[in-house]
């Protein structure tokens, strides 16, 4: 166990105390600084859960520049599309996503400075991933260096944490990403959201926090960074297993994690004899969103971590909306909980107008009273038939003590393992291939524990010979591999209207639920 006095960060075997990072942040921030980082700037983080990552978060935020997290499965299209719309000047990038970010910014016609982030042996152990990726690329500057460059942190910059909180993109969204521009927020505001995070995701100075999904999301990024600045002891796993998740919480004495059900379900899945090797209760808040949790894996979490369970919804939009205890979920089954510090929901017809509890609408929602308004970068919001309110493209009712449950996505878009998947960017990617004349992708039941799998319905040109195989060939390198579809059929035609409008739900009725 991690001695508490002395606040530390671990992943794997490497641990290194708190106050190092935070000088190596400082050190970085005045290299970052001198490069032309400030206000405002954009500095992409390509890498995996390593101490570094956190590192570069701070010492970007020190500057005043807005941290841009870059999901690692991206192939090098998708990365392009973020360097370009967020006019990135700097890519902190591991050696492994070297050649992918190099890729991207040819095809994005951008020209940032790209600092190399060596991997230590101990991260390719203990993520599995190839020995050989510990020799740098040599062609370009590398992290370390630019630490080493500077003897003297960057000194304090009034706003410039405020400042680094200007822009993020919509957390756990694959396709196309939105960025989201926030109002700069006052002092209150910083505390307010600060103090409300400590407090709901159980967060304390000295205590013990876990990471145990990927940096570059949203949710997990903001609050081990906060964890960072409070002094909580951060474990961070650079890759996510079920048995090993439990062995830090036995051996660190975690009190708090957050987790997608997808985790849920493969914790709760583990034998009785591996889960009685492990002692689990300094867990105070196991926490999840990002996702629908099947009631009966949900049932079963509550049975083993009781009131350590907690749920939220939320967006990168409006932060969290609304919260759930063990306790609640028990007597409200299926909900995502109420409403919290002023936020507010409502669900609405197609035409606008309100509907009373258990009628199933389009759900609208409000931030707290302390979250900043937004717009989104380089795109137009829908306009809202609410003031103040938006959707996120949620279907959902209240029940009559104003708790809020989800029934689905008014959009097409595929949930797996907590991650969305948007079809629209897989039909196009399968439209460019040749001999395709028209496509369809949507979800299916997963045989597995991630909720959805990808199928996409393909019809050929006429003289055209395509099967499963070169269709994955042509979207190798174009997609992250967990878009690609798991099912592939090759059909005569497609079920649209004289419009040409799709039935997706036809085509979903072709495969049985679970």
């Amino acid at each position: 166990m991690s001695d508490t006095s002395v606040p530390t960060i671990t992943c794997g075997t490497r641990v290194r105390l708190q106050s190092d990072s935070h000088r190596r942040a400082g050190q970085l921030a005045a290299a970052l600084a001198g490069a032309g980082v400030g206000s405002g700037s954009r500095v992409a983080i390509m890498a995996r859960n390593d101490i570094e990552f956190l590192e570069a978060s701070l010492a970007t935020a020190a500057c005043g520049g807005n941290p841009v997290p870059i999901n690692t499965r991206w192939q090098a299209p998708e990365v392009a599309h973020v360097l370009a719309d967020a006019n990135v000047g700097i890519v902190i990038a591991h050696t492994e996503f070297i050649p992918v970010v190099e890729k991207a910014i040819e095809s994005a016609a951008t020209d940032p400075i790209v600092v190399e982030v060596a991997m230590p042996e101990e991260l390719l152990h203990e993520a599995g991933l190839d020995p050989g990726l510990v020799a740098a690329t040599g062609r370009h500057p590398l992290f370390e260096d630019w630490i080493d460059d500077r003897s003297q942190p960057l000194g304090h910059i009034d706003g410039a944490i405020a400042d680094s909180m200007g822009l993020v993109y919509t957390s756990g969204t694959t396709g196309r990403p939105k960025g989201v521009l926030r109002q700069r927020m006052t002092p209150h505001q910083l505390l307010s959201i600060a103090g409300a995070t400590a407090q709901r995701m159980g967060l304390s100075s000295g205590g013990q926090m876990l990471v145990t999904g990927p940096l570059y999301h949203t949710s997990p990024n903001a609050v081990a960074t906060l964890a960072l600045r409070m002094g909580t002891n951060i474990t961070i796993m650079p890759r996510w297993n079920a048995e090993r998740f439990l062995h830090h919480v036995h051996g660190h004495r975690i009190q708090q994690a957050k987790v997608v059900p997808t985790m849920l379900s493969r914790l709760v899945s583990l034998p009785p004899e591996i889960r009685a090797r492990y002692d689990t209760s300094s867990l105070t808040h196991l926490i999840h969103s990002a996702a629908p949790c099947p009631p009966a894996v949900k049932r079963a979490a509550i049975d083993w971590f009781g009131d350590a369970l907690w749920e939220f919804y939320g967006c990168s939009e409006a932060g969290a909306i609304t919260w759930i205890s063990a306790a609640e979920w028990t007597n409200h089954p299926g909900s995502v909980g109420l409403p919290v510090d002023g936020s507010a929901v409502t669900i609405l017809a197609e035409d606008g107008t309100a509907l009373p509890p258990g009628q199933i609408g389009r759900v609208f929602i409000r931030g707290a009273d302390y979250w900043p308004h937004f717009r989104y970068l380089n795109h137009t919001a829908e306009p809202s038939p609410v003031q103040d309110m938006i959707t996120v493209g949620d279907l959902g009712y209240l029940d009559n003590d104003g708790y809020l449950y989800l029934t689905g996505r008014i959009s097409d878009v595929i949930i797996k393992g907590g991650v969305n998947i948007y079809p629209a960017e897989i039909e196009a990617a399968i439209a460019a291939i040749p001999g395709v004349e028209d496509v369809a992708v949507f979800g299916i039941p997963d045989p597995t524990d991630l909720g959805e799998a990808v199928a996409a319905h393909i019809v050929a040109r006429p003289s055209a010979h395509l099967t499963d195989q070169n269709i994955r060939s042509g979207l190798n390198g174009q997609l992250a591999d967990y878009k690609i579809p798991t099912v592939i059929r090759i059909v005569a035609q497609l079920p649209r209207d004289d419009s040409g409008k799709i039935y997706k739900h036809q085509l979903r009725a072709l495969y049985p639920t679970r």
